[in-house]
């Protein structure tokens, strides 16, 4: 049984005439009579039946109209309020998400932006960990951010997209003394100057992590949460600074050197956070289907 099939049929019998009922609902005649017929052999009974004033309902089509009726009602009333919800839905979207992961989903950004121009999308762009700690006191609808969950009330969902994770690099300049070494351990650089992402940023908290696990603290000397500032100060103070491996193809500087990290830290998966329990708005479901077709 279809909902088409009932609307047809009170519409039949409030005419009670097949062809009055198909200009009103801007049907033919047999589409209607083919569907009553269907609707009388799934119910296997008669639902009308033909006199000289016209078509009649049988005991059992008169049952059949007045819950009819009730369901169209509630299914009409149904779809107002849903509509209504729509039209009234807030318009906005407040995405969070990391400087390398907006340049590598910008394409179907810009596609959700651009084929969704009544939405403003606003980007704000800063470490995972803070983005999380936004993204549960309600400061972002959503988040494109790396793993690990450090917010016990949000979850974030894998991605399955040509970029769904990044490895990380030790660089420093092609003179440093630890430049010869095919990768770099945590405890290679026991003593060196690093430039560092701030504790904003999962490689900010790691580095402090893991250094302290091989028994020092980490020597940092400068601290910035700006990619090419950190790089900079690498170069000037001949450190070494903790980079997403994705982000040397996008360096203008070519002395200096991008090894490899050797260590269970030098992996990170990323995915689209939200908050637990919490049902996502039909825009914010829009651009995490977009995002997905990267």
């Amino acid at each position: 049984m279809e909902l088409r099939q009932i609307r047809y049929f009170v519409a039949i019998a409030n005419s009670k005439s097949y062809s009055e009922a198909a200009n009103n609902l801007f049907v033919t005649q047999p589409t209607l009579s083919w569907n009553i017929q269907k609707l009388e052999e799934e119910l296997n009974v008669r639902l009308f039946y033909q006199t000289n004033q016209g078509l009649k309902l049988t005991e059992a089509g008169n049952i059949f109209y007045e819950k009819g009726k009730d369901i169209l009602i509630h299914v009409d009333e149904l779809t107002e309020t849903i509509q209504q919800l729509h039209q009234k839905e807030n318009k906005t979207l407040k995405v969070g998400l990391t400087v390398l992961f907006a340049i590598q989903y910008m394409k179907e950004i810009v596609h959700f932006t651009s084929t969704h121009p009544e939405v403003e999308v606003s980007l704000i762009q800063t470490g995972s960990i803070k983005l999380q700690k936004m993204l549960a006191n309600k400061e972002l609808d959503i988040g494109l951010l790396s793993f690990p969950i450090y917010e016990p009330s949000i979850t974030i969902e894998n991605l399955n997209t040509s970029n769904p994770d990044y490895s990380v690099a030790v660089v420093m300049p092609f003179n440093h003394p630890l430049a010869e070494k095919k990768s770099i351990q945590f405890s290679d650089l026991k003593g060196a100057s690093i430039c560092s992402f701030s504790s904003n940023y999962v490689l900010g908290k790691i580095l402090h992590k893991s250094c302290q696990e091989n028994g020092f603290q980490p020597n940092i000397i400068f601290m910035n949460d700006n990619w090419e500032v950190l790089l900079q100060n690498t170069l000037i103070t001949g450190g070494v600074t903790l980079m997403p491996k994705a982000l040397e193809r996008l360096s203008n500087y070519n002395n200096l050197k991008w090894i490899p990290l050797n260590d269970k830290a030098n992996y990170f998966k990323i995915g689209i956070a939200k908050r637990k329990n919490e049902h996502l708005k039909d825009i914010a479901i829009r651009f995490i289907d977009t995002i997905k077709k990267n």
